[in-house]
């Protein structure tokens, strides 16, 4: 199963949870299979879901025509929700928290809150969340880590000025690919422009 695949997913997934939470659980499955199909492009031969009794988790297993399995579980409310898509490939995905991918060389700065990651047999990604305070040092941190002098890395920075306020970005990426990081100005939990958000793809 291919990485836009298991991204595709995702957005099946969301979809999932507001519809099972909607229409009560397991009697509901026919109308999401349904509604999966005319929305998503998936092709999906059968589908279980599970909610827990508290209604703050969930399990849900995909499989695909060609027989794939896709297993997503998610659990917590509005402000500490985390869901966890995996492949049978052993493509892994998370959103809203999750840790550092233990096969990512690209160093990390500490003090940031993990948002998402997605890890495959070829690539990894990792998103973290920062104050806003803290974007030059994250800046110098990877200006240091990098070594933007080197022809072997690209360094590009940018500035965007609208009705919130100001937005620097601040991109690295290996000249011959392999790696890129960016260190942006963006929205945080509150919807504020207050956050800094460091991203962060490397291939193995």
């Amino acid at each position: 199963m291919g990485s836009m695949h298991i991204k595709k997913l995702v957005i099946v997934a969301s979809a999932l949870v507001v519809f099972t939470a909607a229409c009560g659980g397991q009697s509901a499955e026919e109308a999401l299979l349904e509604e999966i199909m005319e929305s998503s492009g998936e092709d999906i031969g059968d589908l279980d879901i599970n909610l827990d009794e508290d209604g703050e988790g969930f399990s849900i297993s995909v499989e695909g025509e060609d027989g794939e399995d896709v297993s997503i579980s998610g659990s917590g409310d509005d402000e500490t929700f985390e869901m966890t898509v995996e492949g049978e490939d052993g493509e892994v995905m998370t959103f809203g928290g999750g840790e550092v991918p233990d096969d990512l060389t690209v160093p990390v700065p500490g003090g940031g809150e993990v948002t998402a990651t997605f890890s495959s047999e070829s690539d990894v990604t990792v998103a973290l969340m920062y104050p806003q305070n803290e974007f030059d040092s994250l800046v110098s941190f990877y200006d240091d880590a990098l070594n933007p002098d080197s022809d072997d890395v690209q360094r590009n920075e940018s500035t965007f000025s609208g009705d919130d306020g100001t937005t620097r970005s601040v991109f690295w990426n290996a000249s011959e690919g392999g790696w890129q990081v960016s260190v942006t100005d963006c929205y945080g939990l509150e919807g504020e422009l207050d956050s800094v958000c460091v991203n962060i793809y490397e291939q193995k």
